[in-house]
């Protein structure tokens, strides 16, 4: 013999079973994850471009309140470019059964069904049964 002894530690019983613990709840707070994300996707939100529309409806009505004086009041106001807020306002020129339609829009989280530079192609013709026909042709689409 050489006179070297090997050490042999073993693990007890109790810290294995805690570690056996953690490992269980890190996999259920994984699953509660998913769960949550997968009911956060099954959720519908109204469409961004419908909450824009809300917007310029609420702003051309606080102009006519006389609360701003004008649309370069209300764009000083909440920090936009006047260029943006007209953009924003021009929804308002889309017919109105258009701007129902748009503003019943719902998605699922991480699907929006039309953007707001998809609405602007509408705007190209201020006649509105122009607008019903691209809308139609947008909505097949």
């Amino acid at each position: 013999m050489s006179g070297t002894t090997e050490t042999l530690t073993f693990r007890p019983k109790r810290q294995q079973r805690t570690e056996t613990l953690a490992l269980r709840r890190a996999h259920d707070d994984r699953m509660d994850r998913a769960a949550r994300r997968r009911q956060q996707l099954a959720q519908r939100h109204p469409a961004t471009v419908a909450r824009r529309l809300a917007l310029a409806h609420r702003i051309a009505e606080e102009i006519d309140a006389g609360r701003y004086a004008d649309q370069a009041d209300v764009a000083r106001h909440h920090g936009l470019t006047r260029a943006r807020l007209t953009q924003l306002m021009n929804l308002l020129l889309l017919a109105p059964d258009i701007q129902e339609e748009v503003l019943a829009l719902e998605y699922p989280a991480g699907r929006e069904p039309i953007t707001e530079r998809t609405l602007r192609r509408l705007l190209e013709s201020l006649v509105w049964e122009d607008q019903r026909a691209l809308w139609a042709e947008l909505r097949a689409g």
